[in-house]
């Protein structure tokens, strides 16, 4: 779900590029091994040669710890809802994530406490059938938690508080209006699927209005944020990624898998398809 959250690369300078992968570079090793500023090797690419963020440790051990948990979450979500082969692995790489996950509920255990919380909720809201304001209030609440978390001072944890709230409501719909088509095909449970319209295209256009409307909100609490570091990154994720990525997600997605597949033998420029159609 947190993989919608991404800058506009277009948009960034290139140093600004580089520190953001630096960023993930030094969580990245964080939870390999250890963080710190220098260049050294990737920890996934032995054979490359990365920036590696210089941050305060408690926060990429909380980012680390959220990663663990939320990916154990996850992964017992899909044993309930997936089918046998899907069931069975996520089984599996639970097992090899059960000592990780043990490790982060022992050094951060409200963030379990609060992603266990969420998890049952949202199950709750699912089972009933829930409308898109329920669905995604488990998910709200619990960035919320996170981002109020990242201060001391009580008016920026107010703010950080409603940002991460509408943070967490734009990614839950964000991953629900992504699925909408699947889940419409297998029967399963999506908050849109209330609201439907005539066609797909009308569909989509309904789960972007109601986007943009978290995202304005979103919007509004982060401008009253004071930031200190990392400022034309976050303003680039919040201003244009999260638009970016919802533009794709719910229109252009579906139309470059078409292009691939019709096109698949041949070298097609992709955005020329988009823009002219097939006119054969």
């Amino acid at each position: 779900m947190f993989g919608y959250i991404r800058p506009e690369k277009d948009e960034l300078k290139i140093r600004e590029y580089e520190l953001y992968k630096s960023v993930y570079c030094g969580l990245c090793r964080h939870l390999g091994k250890d963080y710190g500023v220098h260049n050294g090797r990737c920890t996934v690419n032995p054979l490359k040669k990365c920036k590696f963020c210089d941050g305060d440790g408690e926060s990429f051990r909380m980012a680390g710890a959220v990663s663990v948990i939320m990916t154990h979450y996850k992964l017992v979500d899909t044993v309930q809802d997936s089918g046998f082969f899907k069931r069975n692995l996520a089984r599996l790489l639970n097992v090899f994530l059960k000592r990780s996950f043990r490790k982060a509920k022992q050094a951060f255990p409200q963030i379990e406490d609060q992603c266990r919380l969420m998890m049952e909720r949202q199950r709750e809201a699912e089972d009933s059938d829930s409308g898109i304001d329920r669905s995604a209030h488990p998910t709200a609440e619990m960035l919320s938690f996170l981002c109020q978390s990242l201060s001391e001072d009580a008016m920026q944890k107010q703010v950080l508080g409603s940002f991460g709230y509408q943070l967490g409501r734009w990614i839950y719909l964000m991953d629900a209006a992504d699925d909408l088509e699947k889940d419409i095909k297998k029967g399963q449970f999506n908050p849109f699927r209330k609201s439907a319209r005539e066609t797909p295209d009308k569909m989509m256009l309904y789960c972007n209005d109601v986007l943009n409307m978290t995202v304005s909100q979103l919007i509004l609490a982060y401008n009253l944020l004071d930031l200190t570091s990392y400022k034309e990154i976050l303003d680039n994720i919040v201003c244009h990624g999260l638009s970016f990525e919802q533009k794709y997600h719910l229109f252009v997605k579906k139309k470059e898998k078409t292009c691939r597949k019709k096109h698949r033998r041949k070298k097609t420029d992709f955005f020329d398809y988009l823009q002219n159609g097939d006119k054969r």
